[in-house]
């Protein structure tokens, strides 16, 4: 099933020659939506694992995003300049790791706090249904605040809205 996934991925990709026509004014990127006919205890057929989400939005690069619902557990609870971090992996630049970057309002709606102890007492080690798209994100390292040149990627879902995400107790 992987491979003709990556299959379908790699004709996408190489008929894409430029941007949709018209480009969206907000959002120039394509959005490639996957159909699966898995299952799992807390989410309906056609859901993507954490590491599935990786490898198709990995393999697709800065060319696209993967749109659909995934099914991920929450290991680690961050956050960063106002917006919060929901990590599948214990280390969040782990390859496998997907990161749902979600607001305060949102984290709001979902925990009932912004507080990032009480969101991580109630989100950490349960799972959680993310309807969005899995977009890759480059992430450039600093030192004493100066950006390195270094980089690295991640793979993040954005998450906006309340009504994107509901948490499986």
């Amino acid at each position: 099933m992987l491979a003709t996934a990556l299959a379908i991925l790699a004709q996408a990709a190489a008929a894409h020659t430029g941007p949709p026509n018209p480009p969206p004014a907000e959002d120039t990127k394509r959005t490639l939506t996957i159909k699966f006919h898995r299952t799992g205890p807390s989410c309906k057929p056609g859901c993507l694992s954490p590491v599935e989400a990786v490898t198709y939005a990995s393999y697709l690069g800065n060319k696209a995003g993967v749109a659909g619902t995934f099914d991920m557990p929450v290991v680690t609870v961050g956050e960063q300049h106002g917006t919060f971090y929901l990590n599948s992996e214990k280390d969040y630049r782990d390859r496998n790791c997907l990161t749902v970057a979600i607001t305060p309002k949102a984290l709001k709606a979902l925990a009932g706090s912004t507080d990032l102890d009480v969101v991580r007492k109630k989100l950490r080690n349960h799972r959680l249904i993310v309807r969005g798209i899995a977009r890759q994100v480059r992430i450039g390292l600093t030192s004493d605040g100066k950006p390195t040149g270094k980089y690295y990627y991640q793979i993040h879902v954005r998450v906006s809205r309340g009504d994107q995400v509901r948490l499986i107790t």
